[in-house]
């Protein structure tokens, strides 16, 4: 059992169910991002866990004491809010204390801690100046000593570095993780950046819909997508999905997915697929797995299937470039190719590529689920 258990957690407003029958559970020490665009119930989590709203049903559990129903101040959580919720007319040491002060902590014990935080986090200098006269970054990093001066069974972040430019976000990223770090308890942070997802968590929870779509490591979700929405959802660009027919061909499945273009997969889809009794599939390809010309085959990744486009569009990344591929049908996937000459890849131009077999994914065109190998 994790130091947090949520059970079968379901939330209404009206008749639109924005939570349906959640089950999560994060450990001691953990570091959990719950990742989703908006409205797919991320924020209504962290209100459910600190009694801002009240379930329809389920449990809440932390530590195994049940707090479902127990009034915020009761639960000893940490918060951290995308406006930072700091009060403008008080300085920087009367935000970090403020907390402390009405739980009637003693002065010498409230002092020592929000000198503490406020060393951690390079703020002593400005403890007497007043917030409203800071950064937007050093207004974030206040909100985060406020929450380390605490010490609090459960830390919320709620998309704590959506109002800070790129430079900043860079650090108030190091700046959070040292105050998860410090403080080694489950921490729970809400974003709709992959970006940040990926950075930060130990596991990412995709949550779309009110519903929780997967639950891995940043490699499991990249890797093995659990359905459509997951596999469309994460990556940068995200995998290309293809509806096609499955064939069997010379000892190995194929998927057609458009006349004259077909993808050879593995024989470890063979015991599976010899099972399955459809032939139309969603195929998933990375777009790395598209290998550019000129690039040696690596066999473990075989078997390789050559495919042939049309370039519609190049667009250029740091040692990166994706590469839009128009292919027969009107189909457009999107490669990825590393540490390549952009001049060689030319709007209009035909470009034949290689396919790895071993990076596909499967999924069932009617359930959008994933098809596992055996």
């Amino acid at each position: 059992m994790g130091s947090l258990e949520i059970q079968g957690l379901t939330k209404r407003f009206g008749k639109n169910v924005v939570l349906e029958n959640l089950n999560l559970s994060v450990g001691e020490g953990e570091f959990f991002v719950l990742l989703g665009p908006s409205g797919g119930g991320k924020s209504t989590i962290l209100k459910l866990i600190c009694g801002i709203e009240t379930p329809d049903t389920g449990r809440i559990l932390l530590n195994g004491r049940d707090i479902t129903s127990l009034p915020p101040r009761e639960r000893n959580l940490g918060m951290v809010f995308q406006d930072y919720g700091l009060y403008p007319h008080m300085n920087v040491f009367e935000n970090i204390a403020y907390g402390l002060e009405a739980r009637g902590m003693p002065k010498d014990e409230v002092n020592r801690r929000v000198r503490e935080a406020a060393d951690k986090l390079g703020l002593t200098p400005m403890l007497q100046r007043v917030v409203v006269d800071l950064s937007g970054g050093e207004q974030q990093r206040v909100a985060l000593a406020r929450a380390l001066a605490k010490n609090a069974d459960l830390f919320l972040f709620d998309e704590p570095l959506s109002n800070l430019d790129p430079k900043l976000r860079a650090q108030a990223r190091r700046d959070i993780l040292m105050v998860h770090r410090t403080k080694r308890k489950p921490s729970i942070y809400v974003t709709h950046d992959q970006a940040e997802a990926l950075a930060l968590g130990d596991r990412i929870g995709v949550i779309a819909r009110g519903r929780l779509q997967q639950v891995g490591t940043p490699d499991d979700l990249i890797q093995h997508p659990a359905n459509i929405f997951v596999a469309g959802f994460i990556g940068t660009p995200a995998m290309n999905l293809l509806r096609g027919t499955l064939s069997f061909d010379q000892g190995t499945f194929r998927v057609e997915v458009s006349p004259g273009v077909s993808v050879r997969l593995s024989q470890e889809w063979n015991a599976v697929l010899q099972k399955y009794n459809k032939r139309q599939v969603i195929l998933g390809i990375p777009p790395a797995a598209f290998l550019p010309p000129g690039m040696p085959v690596d066999e473990l990744q075989g078997p390789f299937s050559q495919i042939r486009g049309e370039i519609d569009f190049v667009e250029p990344l740091v040692s990166e470039l994706i590469v839009t591929l128009k292919l027969a049908g009107g189909l457009l996937v999107n490669a990825l190719f590393f540490n390549v000459d952009e001049a060689l890849f030319q709007p209009g131009a035909t470009l034949k590529v290689e396919v790895a077999a071993a990076p596909l994914c499967l999924f069932d065109a009617e359930t959008e689920q994933a098809i596992e190998k055996e």
